[in-house]
């Protein structure tokens, strides 16, 4: 995916995911360094200050919800509500997620699959 395509993905992550509900999160300085990292990569791809913590934090989660659903072949009422939510798009955020948990060796591997 190129830069144009994780700015257009942004946009409509913003878009068609609404921010319901801000909590506050206790975690470890190594959690926070790569959510930082990845707040900092994101913006950096789409050229300007467009993604905060909480994006960072709802893309892991839509991302890891949908990995879910199409893994175990289940949907649910999460599944349904973000059917709006394009594949490709979703696949471009979630793309910089996972390069800058590779980049960080976040990513467990044994015997070339990820753990």
């Amino acid at each position: 995916m190129d830069d144009d395509d994780i700015a257009s993905a942004a946009t409509r992550f913003h878009e068609d995911v609404p921010h319901q509900f801000q909590v506050s999160l206790t975690m470890s300085m190594e959690t926070r360094e790569r959510l930082r990292a990845t707040q900092e990569e994101l913006n950096d791809r789409v050229g300007e200050r467009l993604f905060t913590t909480n994006d960072v934090m709802r893309i892991a989660l839509v991302g890891a919800s949908q990995y879910h659903a199409l893994a175990t072949g289940e949907t649910d009422e999460l599944t349904d509500e973000l059917e709006s939510v394009d594949e490709e798009q979703l696949q471009a955020l979630t793309g910089v997620v996972r390069s800058v948990l590779d980049d960080d060796g976040a990513i467990d591997r044994v015997d070339g699959e990820t753990t």
